[in-house]
């Protein structure tokens, strides 16, 4: 499975938000070792920090970075390369919530459409890292 599937299942099965989809989906796919309380760290990224601000997904993916490559030294340009890809990719050129939202949101699915293009961003992202 894919982290693209699994953060689907956890937003759209699971009724997730988008951080705590793309946390648990990361988690899954690349081995954390989080436990699903830890979904509850990021739950307040969701709706853009609950106002509208960042990026929910874009959060929780900087959280997996971090998780990630924390102990490198270019970790903070690794973030600023995602941020931008996040940016490029999603095509809204904002990376805050309320312009991502406009976009992509509707009543049926949510921010599933952005939600999942996060996904399939930082999925292609991580490949790249070395």
């Amino acid at each position: 499975m894919t982290l693209l599937e699994k953060t689907k299942y956890y937003y759209t099965e699971k009724n997730m938000n988008c951080a705590e989809a793309i946390i648990l989906a990361s988690n899954d796919i690349y081995d954390l070792g989080l436990n699903e309380d830890c979904a509850k760290l990021v739950m307040g990224f969701g709706g853009g920090l609950g106002c509208g601000k960042l990026c929910g997904s874009l959060a929780a993916c900087i959280s997996v970075l971090g998780v990630l490559y924390g102990k490198r030294p270019d970790i903070r340009d690794i973030c600023a390369k995602f941020t931008a890809k996040f940016n490029e990719d999603l095509k809204v050129g904002s990376i805050d919530c309320t312009p991502i939202a406009a976009k992509y949101k509707t009543a049926e699915k949510r921010c599933e459409d952005a939600v999942l293009l996060a996904a399939g961003s930082f999925e292609e992202f991580l490949k790249t890292i070395n």
